[in-house]
C-alpha cells in the first residue's frame, strides 16, 4: 500500500509498504480521506516527532477486514475512527484529564492517517470507532475528531447565555469554536486574524464582529471587545497568547487551544492573574464522550463543516498541502485523498 511518510522539514516521502495485518480485536480500514489538522503541520515544520513518521489522524474510511473475537461491525461499514483512546478509570481521566491518561498516549491508529489502509486496534474499535450516517460524506465525518477536540475546550470554558466570546485565530479550528460559542448561548462572538479572507468566513458564520491585527493597535481591539467573559486562543503563537489577557475581564476565562514552537515562553505579571481572577485553561484533544456529540451534531447541521473545506490533494501531493497550511492566507481545511 502507498504512505506519505515525514522525514524531515520539505521532505514527505509517497512510498510503497506491505498493508497491515490485524490482530485478534482489530480491524482494518481503507482510508476514504484525512483531514490535514493543524498539529500536523506544526509536527512537521518544527519536527516534533520521531521520523519516519506517518500522521493524519482525522480520518473516514470504509472497513476492510475484521478481526476474530469482533461482533456488531462488518466489512464494508463507513466508519469515522479517533486515534487515542484513554482507560476512563486512571486519576488523570477520574479528574477529566483524559489526555494526561498513559493509556491515552499509548494508543494510536498504525501507520497513521495518510495512508491507504490503518490498523485500528481492540481498545479504538470498541471506544472510538463510530458508523457514519448514511447523510453525511466521508469528508463531513471527518471532522468528527476535530470538532470533538473543540467541544471539549469549550465545555471546559463553560459560556454562559449571554457572554461575550473572543476567538482569537480564524481558521478551521477557531472557525468551529466560533459555531460551538454560538451554540452554547455566546450573545457576542469577536473573531481575531491577520487574514481577511478567513475574517470574512467568520462573519459568514455568524461571528458578531472581527478585527485585523494587522491594520488595529491591541488598545482599539481591546476598546471594541470591552472585554470579554472567554478568549479562545486557536493560534499557537506567543504574541497572541500574551495579548489575549488585555481583551479578557475580569473572572474571565482564556483557553490556550493550540500547540506553539517547542520551548516557547510567555511574559506574565502574576498581579493580573491574582487581582483579575482571570483563569488560564488548556484543552488538548478528545474523547469518545465528546466525539459521539460532535458526531451527531454534524450530522444534524448544527455545525457546518463542508463549507470550511477549501482544498483537497491526493496523497502524493501531500508536501504541496503542508506547504499551503503552512502559507495560512487563502485555505481553511485541507482534505486529503489516498
Amino acid at each position: 500500500m502507498k504512505i506519505a511518510s515525514f522525514h524531515d522539514i520539505n521532505d514527505i516521502r509517497y512510498e510503497n509498504v506491505n498493508k497491515p495485518v490485524i490482530g485478534e480485536g482489530e480491524i482494518l480500514v481503507k482510508v476514504r480521506v484525512c483531514g490535514l489538522c493543524g498539529t500536523d503541520v506544526s509536527k512537521i515544520r518544527g519536527k516534533t516527532v520521531a521520523v519516519p513518521a506517518v500522521l493524519g489522524h482525522e480520518v473516514a474510511g470504509d472497513i476492510a477486514e475484521v478481526g476474530e473475537g469482533i461482533e456488531g461491525v462488518k466489512v464494508g461499514e463507513r466508519v469515522v475512527v479517533s486515534h487515542h483512546v484513554p482507560c476512563f478509570t486512571c486519576r488523570y481521566c477520574r479528574h477529566g484529564s483524559y489526555s494526561q491518561c498513559e493509556s491515552f498516549k499509548k494508543t494510536n491508529i498504525v501507520p497513521g492517517g495518510f495512508s491507504e489502509y490503518m490498523r485500528v486496534l481492540p481498545r479504538s474499535v470498541e471506544k472510538s470507532t463510530f458508523r457514519i450516517p448514511d447523510s453525511l460524506s466521508y469528508e463531513q465525518a471527518a471532522f468528527t475528531e476535530t470538532v470533538a477536540c473543540c467541544l471539549r475546550a469549550v465545555n471546559k470554558c463553560e459560556i454562559r447565555r449571554g457572554d461575550t466570546v473572543m476567538i482569537i485565530g480564524a481558521g478551521p479550528v477557531g472557525l468551529l469554536h466560533l459555531q460551538l460559542a454560538l451554540l452554547s448561548g455566546a450573545s457576542n462572538v469577536i473573531v481575531s486574524d491577520l487574514v481577511d479572507f478567513r475574517l470574512d468566513f467568520a462573519l459568514k458564520l455568524g461571528a458578531d464582529k472581527v478585527v485585523n491585527p494587522s491594520r488595529d493597535s491591541t488598545e482599539k481591539i481591546a476598546k471594541e471587545v470591552n472585554r470579554a467573559d472567554i478568549v479562545i486562543v486557536a493560534v499557537g503563537n506567543t504574541d497572541a497568547l500574551e495579548e489575549s489577557l488585555n481583551f479578557v475581564s475580569g473572572g474571565g476565562r482564556v483557553m490556550f487551544f493550540a500547540e506553539s514552537p517547542e520551548g516557547s515562553l510567555l511574559k506574565l505579571d502574576p498581579n493580573f492573574i491574582y487581582h483579575s481572577e482571570v483563569t488560564i485553561l488548556g484543552s488538548y484533544s478528545s474523547t469518545s464522550l465528546e466525539q459521539v456529540t460532535a458526531l451527531e451534531l454534524i450530522k444534524n447541521g448544527r455545525i457546518k463543516v463542508k463549507e470550511l473545506i477549501t482544498h483537497r490533494f491526493k496523497l502524493d501531493k501531500l508536501s504541496e498541502a503542508v506547504a499551503l497550511a503552512m502559507k495560512g492566507e487563502k485555505s481553511l481545511k485541507i482534505m486529503i485523498e489516498p
